[in-house]
């Protein structure tokens, strides 16, 4: 028999939260649950135990009563080590061989899994290891530098740490240390050998809020990477809110070769044209929509108003029509579409949301705005999956206006975008994420 042992001892001091890191979401779901379905849907464990901190377990015990595999949960303890110990006390009887892994680790691969299942029945002990790619350096006083060693000889650990079960218990058993961080080291101190299997760069461990951030993008590109077949859009109904622009026309395209029906939004399109950013015109829209079409499979949110003005040069109007555009106008378009469960919303941010841009910066705000906005629908809308996408710079007429003196060769095209946004009308999990679109997207 072969355990999985997962632990999620953490209290989120490093990350600044008052929410430890494994409860934040990713895609629409806890990292720890992205984890859980690494190991659930290998196939390659007989039992799964989820290690947890007493304060998180009743949390934990309401999310592991609505998930599909089997888990048990069992309380940590103060250290990672004490932890571990008891998650080894509760495995069956007749375990053999477990794996331990860090449950903030939600990228782990199947064939890390499974070269750490077949390494550990050969070897007794593994750790999941990789190069270090940093020039490592040696102080003994911490003041100044006493010796660099030669990098290729040192790897950087990850996890899974793999053992023989009566191994690894007996290493726990025997052990006169503290707060080890690690179980190889506890093995180690009996004498015993460990083998390496090799990990990998995206296996990481998400300790801080940068590292939240980049898993978000990497989880999109793995996600993508290792998308199954799903329906087609074939005979869809998208409502292309903003389907006359550069990006909205490709949208509009890409949905017709597929098959779909995309109605366009716009306060010059027929037969459903009206101004979104008008809550009253916005409500009437909807409401025909509704009425001539029945519920829509997904709205796309792809309009938006710019103006390259300082601040102290855009007048009320300006301002005004900015964040009723880019803002209000996705507010009321989300609130009044009426949406079909399992269906999609998608509204477009930009690259400038994480970071406001001199000479637009109230555009920078309300795209910031709809970043939030989204996240927040996304949980208040279980039933939809919701996400926002940014694109890098974008070679629109727009683009083309405001910024002639950008190389079109730095600039995403219109049609790379949709493709982007055809991918993830295809998804059929991925929720409350922000989804950056750049020129090395996985999909052009």
């Amino acid at each position: 028999m072969t355990a999985a042992l997962i632990l999620m001892g953490g209290k989120g001091a490093r990350f600044g939260s008052p929410v430890p890191k494994q409860f934040h979401n990713i895609f629409g779901k806890q990292i720890y649950l992205h984890t859980l379905d690494r190991f659930a849907e290998s196939g390659l464990f007989d039992a799964i135990l989820l290690v947890c901190h007493p304060l998180w377990m009743e949390r934990v015990e309401r999310d592991l009563k609505e998930y599909p595999h089997p888990v048990r949960l069992v309380a940590g303890g103060k250290t990672r080590q004490e932890s571990s110990f008891l998650g080894l006390e509760a495995c069956p009887a007749f375990t053999e061989y477990v794996l331990i892994h860090d449950a903030v680790r939600p990228f782990v691969s199947e064939e890390i899994l499974r070269n750490n299942v077949e390494g550990v029945k050969k070897h007794l002990a593994t750790d999941t290891c990789i190069p270090s790619t940093d020039t490592l350096v040696f102080s003994s006083d911490l003041k100044k530098i006493s010796s660099i060693p030669d990098r290729s000889l040192y790897l950087r650990g990850q996890t899974p740490q793999s053992f023989s079960y009566p191994l690894i218990l007996e290493a726990h058993q025997k052990s006169k240390r503290e707060a080890a961080t690690d179980d190889c080291t506890l093995v180690m101190d009996l004498g015993k050998e460990i083998y390496l299997i090799a990990g990998d760069e995206s296996n990481m461990k998400i300790t801080t809020e940068m590292d939240l951030s980049l898993a978000e993008q990497l989880f999109f590109r793995w996600k993508t990477k290792r998308r199954h077949p799903c329906a087609s859009l074939k005979g869809k109904t998208i409502a292309l809110a903003g389907g006359t622009g550069g990006i909205g026309e490709a949208i509009k395209e890409r949905l017709l070769l597929e098959g779909a029906r995309p109605l366009i939004l716009s306060r010059r399109s027929a037969p459903y044209g009206a101004d979104l950013s008008s809550y009253s015109q916005a409500k009437s829209l909807f409401e025909r929509i509704a009425r001539e079409e029945g519920p829509l499979d997904a709205l796309v949110n792809c309009f938006g108003l710019f103006h390259l003005k300082a601040l102290e040069d855009c007048s009320f109007q300006e301002i005004s029509a900015i964040i009723d555009v880019n803002l209000k106008g996705v507010i009321y378009a989300c609130k009044l579409a009426r949406i079909k469960p399992g269906g999609h919303i998608i509204n477009f941010a930009s690259s400038s949301y994480s970071r406001g841009r001199k000479g637009y910066c109230i555009y920078s705000a309300t795209k910031a705005g709809v970043v939030n906005f989204t996240q927040g629908l996304s949980e208040e809308r279980p039933e939809l999956l919701i996400n926002a996408v940014a694109p890098q710079r974008t070679d629109t007429s727009m683009r083309q206006e405001f910024f002639p003196e950008e190389d079109p060769l730095d600039r995403l095209s219109p049609d790379s975008v949709a493709q982007e946004i055809i991918a993830l009308l295809k998804e059929t999990k991925v929720t409350g994420s922000v989804i950056d679109i750049r020129k090395n997207s996985p999909t052009h």
